[in-house]
C-alpha cells in the first residue's frame, strides 16, 4: 500500500535528536528522507560519523538516505544554528523547521539546551524526587522526543496551507516550551490556587510492591481498597484504624504497603497485574529495559520488527501509532535505502 506521505521530499540536515526525530516520524509514513550530515562532522544524535550505526542512529534514521535529493524538498529540518530565511531563500516553497532549545529572543536565547537543562527549566526536575532531597533528573530525552513530535504536528498542518498558498511556513520549536507545556497540569494548579506541587506529596492512593524481581506499581482507590483487602487475605486492614478512610489511609500508605509487599512478593508479576486489571484496580508492572522484548504485550501487537540491514540483523520497535489504510513503511534490507 501506499504511505500517507509517499509524495513528501525531506531533508533532514537538524543533527539534534529532535529533528531527526521528527524526520523519522516523517520517513516511517512514506516520505522519502534525506539526512545530509557532513562525513567530517560528528552526526550529533548518533555521536557517530559516516555510516556508523549506532542504537540510537537505527531509532533516528532508519530509512533515510544520506546525502541531498535530487528533487526539491518539501520539507527542511534546519540545524539549530542555521538561519531560516536563508534556508527559505535556498527553498523558496519548503516548509522550513527549525527547533532550538530556547528560541532566538528572551533572556535564555541561545543558550545551550541539552535535557538536563530542559527537564530543570520546565519544573520537570522540581516534581520528580523523594520529599527533602534534590530534583531527580528523568531519564531520557523525553523534551526532545516532545519537540520532534510538536514539529511533526505543525509540518502536516503547514503542509495544508503551502497547498492553498503554495508557500511554506517557517515553523520554529522551542524545546523549553514544550517541555513547559508538559507540565502544564501542575503549572495550571499553581496560576488558578497558588498550588505549588512539591516532590513526595502524596494525593493518589499509590504504592510499589516487589513481585520475584519486578516492581508493580497499584492504584488503590477508596471504591477498591475492600476488594484489594479481600483479594490478598488482608481482611484485618478493613478494621485496621490506620486504614479506617482515605484520609488515615494516605497517612499510613506506607504501612499498608508493607503488609502487602509480604503477601505477593513470590506471584509472577505479570499475572499479579492481569488479576488486578480484572478486579478493575490500577496496576502495572514497571519493566526494565531490559525486559521491554519479552513484554507480552508488546509481541502479541507485533511491536518489535526484524530488519535486515547491510548483512546485519536488528531488533527496532515500531512507528508510533497505526493507520489502516496507509500502514507504516516497512525499511529493510536495501543497503540503498537506509541511512
Amino acid at each position: 500500500m501506499r504511505g500517507a506521505l509517499e509524495d513528501l521530499v525531506v531533508l533532514d540536515r537538524s543533527g539534534t535528536i529532535a529533528g531527526q526525530f521528527c524526520g523519522k516520524l516523517l520517513a516511517d509514513y512514506g516520505a522519502d528522507v534525506w539526512l545530509e550530515i557532513p562525513e567530517a562532522e560528528p552526526d550529533i544524535a548518533s555521536g557517530g560519523s559516516g555510516q556508523t550505526r549506532t542504537p540510537l542512529d537505527l531509532h533516528l534514521n532508519l530509512g533515510k538516505r544520506r546525502g541531498l535529493p535530487a528533487a526539491t524538498p518539501d520539507v527542511v529540518l534546519c540545524a539549530p544554528d542555521e538561519n531560516p530565511q536563508a534556508t527559505r531563500t535556498e527553498f523558496p516553497v519548503a516548509v522550513v523547521v527549525r527547533i532550538t532549545g530556547f528560541g532566538d529572543d528572551g533572556p535564555k536565547a541561545g543558550w545551550r539546551a541539552p535535557e538536563i537543562v530542559l527537564q530543570a527549566s520546565s519544573g520537570m526536575m522540581i516534581s520528580n524526587g523523594i520529599r527533602g532531597r534534590e530534583p531527580l533528573y528523568g531519564t531520557g530525552n523525553r523534551a526532545s522526543y516532545a519537540a520532534g513530535q510538536a514539529a511533526y504536528v505543525q509540518i502536516l498542518a503547514s503542509l495544508r496551507v503551502r497547498a492553498k498558498i503554495k508557500q511554506g511556513d517557517i515553523i520554529r520549536i522551542d524545546a523549553a516550551e514544550t517541555a513547559a507545556a508538559m507540565c502544564f497540569p501542575y503549572v495550571l494548579q499553581a496560576i488558578y490556587n497558588g498550588t505549588d506541587r512539591r516532590r513526595g506529596d502524596q494525593d493518589i492512593p499509590a504504592g510499589e510492591v516487589l513481585c520475584r524481581g519486578s516492581w508493580v506499581c497499584l492504584w488503590v482507590y477508596s471504591n477498591r481498597f475492600a476488594a484489594l483487602c479481600k483479594f490478598l487475605r488482608l481482611e484485618t486492614c478493613l478494621t485496621d484504624a490506620r486504614f479506617a478512610d482515605a484520609q488515615q489511609r494516605s497517612r499510613n500508605w506506607p504501612a499498608f504497603f508493607a503488609l502487602v509487599q509480604e503477601e505477593v512478593h513470590d506471584r509472577d508479576p505479570d499475572d499479579f497485574v492481569a488479576e488486578l486489571q480484572a478486579m478493575n484496580i490500577i496496576a502495572a508492572r514497571a519493566y526494565r529495559i531490559s525486559e521491554l522484548r519479552g513484554s507480552r504485550h508488546l509481541q502479541n501487537r507485533g511491536f518489535w520488527r526484524r530488519l535486515k540491514i547491510e548483512g546485519d540483523e536488528f531488533v527496532v520497535p515500531a512507528p508510533p501509532f497505526r493507520m489502516s489504510l496507509t500502514p507504516a513503511i516497512q525499511v529493510g534490507g536495501n543497503a540503498d535505502a537506509t541511512a
